[in-house]
């Protein structure tokens, strides 16, 4: 039984908002090549009567509903980009695109900011401020411009408050999971180039093995994490990729090896970073051409008084929120968003998506990845009422 209660008239838009999201999930694309996703979403919101301001050379875009000058302007970011993976899911919607998959629910991100536009835009007549909505490329890859590159075309410009939500299957349909502070680790994407010298695996000491060095430069990294960073600061060392050699009987003359870290509070992540050049250091000096570079985002803080607003429009029709959970420990890049609006007024939140009657109950990037449906109108609600004024058409 449904401990929650969508509004009637929101209502109205469930057969669409389910539509979308399935018409999304079939074409998941990967980090800046959202060329058909951003398309559709383009043609959405014009359709809904909303201005699209759009990046030139790039897939993200914003949209704007205005309604009069000199009031306040609310934004909410959707994230657009699929995962570099095969879609697993059995189910007549699964992705048409070859090892993309939108294994994080980005897709229900977008249906979600597409139901809450054309209900906002149909009902513009009671709102008493502004409207942005950001459909941002390049969520998942560090490598590729996203978020901060979105702040520099200027998604941003003349907004006062910023949100988001990232659905989670792993927690139930009717919750939310938010904190009052820190919602997500400082992170980074790093990667490993090491050239050594080829030999003749019977004459080792003829080359310099690049294997051996990635090895020992991996173990570094985590004594690193263990050794050199406070043990109340939890910080996390991944390498999940490591590619060199050709041929058994030979020393390897080059690897690559890439993976993460990840912390929980700024000085951490400054200690991890600033090891990386001293590892490069000693490597060259034990005669490697050796080169490691990082990429990555800030944490998403969340401010007070937006904490708040979330908490308020969420309470008016769930029962199901923990306002203190852990913060995770994945990264995320809307953090540059909200640190480019006045007095870093933001705030960022967990959408239960899993059902376990229906067995979904899977964590974020597992394959295959499933959400509840049922998730789309909470999250859009959420958005609606955040919208301030709006929200006694819904309480």
């Amino acid at each position: 039984m449904k401990d929650y209660t969508i509004s009637q008239e929101l209502s109205l838009l469930e057969k669409f908002s389910k539509e979308v999201r399935h018409y999304l999930h079939t074409i998941p694309e990967a980090s800046g090549e959202e060329y058909k996703t951003s398309a559709y979403c383009k043609k959405m919101m014009q359709s809904f009567g909303y201005s699209v301001v759009e990046y030139p050379g790039f897939t993200g875009f914003h949209a704007d509903l205005n309604i009069a000058d000199n009031i306040k302007r609310v934004a909410f970011r959707a994230d657009m980009d699929g995962l570099e993976m095969p879609d697993l899911t059995e189910s007549e919607y699964r992705s048409v695109h070859d090892n993309m998959a939108h294994n994080c629910g980005h897709d229900s991100h977008m249906a979600i900011a597409l139901t809450a536009a054309r209900f906002l835009a149909e009902n513009q007549h009671a709102l008493k401020c502004n409207v942005r909505f950001i459909f941002q490329m390049a969520e998942e890859d560090m490598r590729v411009p996203g978020a901060e590159k979105m702040v520099e075309c200027g998604c941003v410009i003349d907004v006062d408050e910023i949100y988001a939500l990232h659905n989670d299957a792993s927690i139930e349909v009717g919750s939310i999971k938010i904190n009052d502070g820190i919602m997500s680790s400082w992170g980074a994407a790093w990667t490993l180039d090491i050239g050594g010298v080829s030999a003749h695996g019977s004459t080792p000491q003829k080359g310099l093995d690049a294997i051996r060095e990635a090895v020992r430069i991996i173990a570094d990294l985590d004594y690193i994490v263990a050794k050199k960073t406070s043990p109340f600061s939890p910080a996390v060392f991944g390498c999940g990729m490591i590619h060199g050699g050709s041929v058994p009987n030979a020393v390897p003359d080059y690897v690559q090896a890439r993976g993460t870290i990840r912390s929980m509070d700024e000085e951490t992540d400054s200690v991890l970073k600033n090891h990386f050049s001293s590892i490069v250091t000693e490597s060259k000096l034990r005669g490697f051409r050796t080169t490691m570079v990082s990429t990555g985002y800030p944490a998403v803080v969340n401010h007070k008084e937006a904490f708040q607003r979330v908490i308020q429009s969420a309470s008016c029709f769930l029962q199901r929120i923990d306002s203190h959970c852990k913060p995770m420990t994945a990264s995320e890049d809307f953090s540059y968003m909200v640190n480019a609006v006045p007095d870093r007024k933001g705030a960022m939140f967990f959408l239960g998506s899993g059902c376990a009657e229906k067995g979904i109950n899977n964590y974020l990037h597992s394959n295959p990845y499933y959400l509840d449906d049922d998730c789309l109108l909470i999250g859009a609600q959420i958005f609606i009422n955040l919208v301030g004024d709006a929200a006694n058409l819904l309480i």
